[in-house]
């Protein structure tokens, strides 16, 4: 459109218009659990992580693992472990976390006793783990 063509009265309805369009600012809200998600991603030392595999030579799909990537993944796997405590995992024990990892990142989402809202998320890097139970002992 060319504006260069219309009087002043055609402008100033169109200038009206467009603000009507625009309506107010909105502002976004961020959830409960985006908020947490920032949150962990802001305070978690990916550095000290990042650190460790380069140590250890660990790579992602033959790659040097970068914080970009450590980061991606993060996010990724806690909101993995949210959808999942809130959805797939409905059916089990409120209390039980629910655990989403890869690459030595572990990210786990415990929820409220309705199951409707995420009340806890956790971001851990873990080199190693292992454990047992009575019925894999043998006695």
């Amino acid at each position: 459109m060319n504006t260069e063509n219309l009087n002043t009265q055609e402008l100033e309805t169109l200038r009206t218009l467009l603000n009507k369009m625009a309506g107010e600012p909105k502002t976004v809200k961020i959830d409960d659990t985006e908020a947490m998600i920032n949150d962990i991603i802001e305070e978690f030392n990916f550095d000290k992580v990042q650190l460790a595999m380069e140590y250890l030579c660990w790579k992602w799909r033959g790659e040097d693992v970068t914080i970009d990537m450590l980061k991606e993944t993060a996010i990724e796997l806690l909101r993995d472990a949210a959808e999942s405590r809130l959805n797939y995992f409905k059916d089990s024990h409120w209390e039980l976390g629910i655990t989403c990892g890869t690459g030595g990142l572990q990210a786990t989402a415990h929820c409220d006793e309705d199951k409707t809202k995420i009340t806890g998320l956790e971001l851990k890097f873990v080199l190693t783990e292992w454990d047992a139970d009575l019925e894999g002992l043998d006695r």
